[in-house]
């Protein structure tokens, strides 16, 4: 599979020169990707389930299950060195509740140091199966829809680069 790619310094000089033409045209091209983007990480949020995965979960407290909100990020800062991380999908819990991310990333990096945790990830696993080392079920969502969001997002940066280019020649 061939994923685009996107140079993150090249992009950045062109949102400063588009800053230096006009003050809106930078919102506006986070509100285009917002907008084209939004539909795939409303399939990537339901991909979540609404109801606790298994019992433990239930429950009011902090590591209680919650449905969860999406939202499409867009960050041209100098740490960004490739263009992989100018766009992201976020995934976040309604509320101050953690059962989700303990849903989705346990096993992720160990199989479980105390018996219980064990149990917890094999039941998990039981559910929903993990994928690789990312999880069970907004990550396994995204990385099918990965390559859509690259490539819209792609087609609108390019596009917002040929009008920077022509505002420039004239």
């Amino acid at each position: 599979m061939i994923t685009p790619k996107v140079e993150a310094q090249y992009v950045r000089e062109a949102l400063k020169e588009l800053g230096e033409l006009e003050e809106n045209a930078i919102k506006d091209l986070r509100r285009e990707l917002r907008t084209k983007i939004s539909p795939l990480a409303k399939m990537v949020g339901n991909s979540v389930p609404v109801e606790a995965p298994l019992r433990g979960f239930d429950n009011s407290g902090p590591t209680g299950w919650s449905r969860v909100r999406s939202s499409v990020g867009f960050t041209p800062g100098k740490g960004r060195r490739t263009g992989y991380h100018l766009v992201s999908i976020r995934v976040t819990p309604q509320g101050q509740k953690r059962g989700v991310y303990i849903a989705e990333l346990a096993g992720s990096r160990s199989n479980g140091k105390t018996s219980q945790g064990q149990a917890l990830i094999r039941n998990l696993n039981r559910k929903s199966k993990m994928v690789g080392k990312g999880g069970r079920y907004a990550y396994k969502k995204f990385r099918l829809l990965r390559p859509d969001a690259l490539d819209i997002a792609t087609r609108i940066l390019k596009s917002t680069l040929e009008k920077i280019n022509r505002r420039l020649e004239i």
